[in-house]
């Protein structure tokens, strides 16, 4: 979930994130890695297997947002409510940071509120596209749960109508697994 200043108003996004990973490869088999389930000596005990450590491992990752933007601007009012569906490929990684190359499909429905407040108006209009832009993910803790977020994607719409086909939005937010 992340907010926003947008011009002379405001804007909403909430937004989820999938990651879509490689398997880990597994390890051995219990009775492959030690030899017996019995200690060799008094002094050493019976093996026990490691608990796994959950990461974010490098790859693809589906990302889909819902936008609620409110604004205003020469002296007229607007609304859009929209969606974005993108799929993120990392680039780059490290420990605690990711960069990632975003790609995807966006529409809206953009209208504009006249003082009376009568929607429908013949500049309401439903507007679809492409987006393109980069991600980047820095990790604050050790368990990867939490991370910051910084971001910018240019949208690219179809070029009909009074509301133009070219939108950029840069955001910056914190991103936690549930």
């Amino acid at each position: 979930m992340a907010g926003g200043v947008s011009g002379n108003g405001f804007s909403i996004h909430a937004g989820y994130v999938h990651f879509v990973q490689p398997k880990k490869p597994q390890e051995k088999p219990f009775k492959k890695k030690y030899k017996s389930l019995l200690g060799r000596n008094k002094y050493e005990a019976f093996p026990c297997k490691k608990k796994p450590v959950y990461k974010i491992p490098p790859g693809i990752s589906l990302k889909t947002s819902l936008i609620y933007e409110l604004g205003s601007g020469k002296g007229i009012r607007y609304q859009i409510i929209g969606m974005d569906a993108a799929v993120l490929y990392v680039i780059h990684y490290n420990k605690y940071l990711f960069i990632s190359l975003k790609g995807g499909i966006t529409g809206s429905h953009n209208s504009l509120i006249p003082k009376d407040g009568n929607r429908t108006n013949k500049f309401s209009q439903l507007k679809y596209g492409v987006l393109g832009g980069l991600e980047v993910e820095r990790m604050i803790d050790d368990w990867q749960s939490t991370s910051l977020v910084v971001g910018w994607h240019q949208q690219y719409l179809e070029n009909s109508g009074n509301w133009g086909n070219k939108r950029w939005n840069a955001f910056l937010g914190v991103r936690f697994r549930i």
